[in-house]
């Protein structure tokens, strides 16, 4: 008899997250950008990370016995939530390219289009986790990773956008693509 119930709070949890699915299709319609399908995403260890920490957290509470120990309840809810914010950061980021621009979405960003031609500038740097990024668009910063998939590919075709839109010819810009670096340092201005 456990065992039916077990599988019947299975079913209701896939068809609750069926249906959230569902609903985020209907109040986010995708663009035409993210439906081309050349996205970059985060790292897939954020995710696993991410599903990990919510099913040790919702283990801990659902199965072992913690009704006077407070302490240790709260620090599986921390674990819970942690986990989740994981995975909803790692579904909810993404930069969508086609052949005339992109679209960036963070977790706390609304998703903004932006064509090839507004990139200003971009700088490069070497840190312990890797190579890091900074894309300078229409006076927002984009901060990218080497970890990031897809990354190589976006600045590639971001670059190659950015000449053709600016008419530049891309041997006569200087570029590290080994250090993720395509496009000029942008310009200071004194404000």
């Amino acid at each position: 008899m456990n065992y039916v119930l077990y599988i019947l709070l299975i079913a209701v949890i896939f068809g609750l997250i069926a249906l959230l699915d569902f609903l985020f299709q209907k109040l986010f319609p995708k663009s035409k950008a993210e439906k081309s399908g050349q996205a970059v995403r985060l790292p897939r260890y954020s995710s696993i990370l991410g599903l990990i920490m919510a099913l040790v957290g919702i283990i801990a509470l659902l199965f072992f016995p913690m009704k006077s120990q407070r302490f240790l309840q709260f620090g599986c809810v921390v674990v819970l939530v942690m986990g989740l914010f994981l995975l909803v950061n790692y579904f909810r980021f993404g930069i969508f390219y086609d052949e005339t621009g992109f679209v960036y979405r963070t977790l706390t960003k609304k998703a903004k289009f932006y064509r090839y031609k507004d990139i200003s500038g971009q700088r490069s740097f070497l840190a312990r986790s890797g190579l890091n990024t900074s894309l300078y668009v229409d006076d927002d910063e984009i901060q990218l990773y080497s970890t990031m998939q897809g990354l190589d590919s976006f600045l590639n075709k971001a670059f190659y956008g950015w000449c053709r839109a600016n008419h530049i010819d891309p041997d006569t810009v200087e570029n590290n693509p080994r250090m993720l670096t395509y496009f000029p340092e942008p310009e200071e201005t004194n404000a």
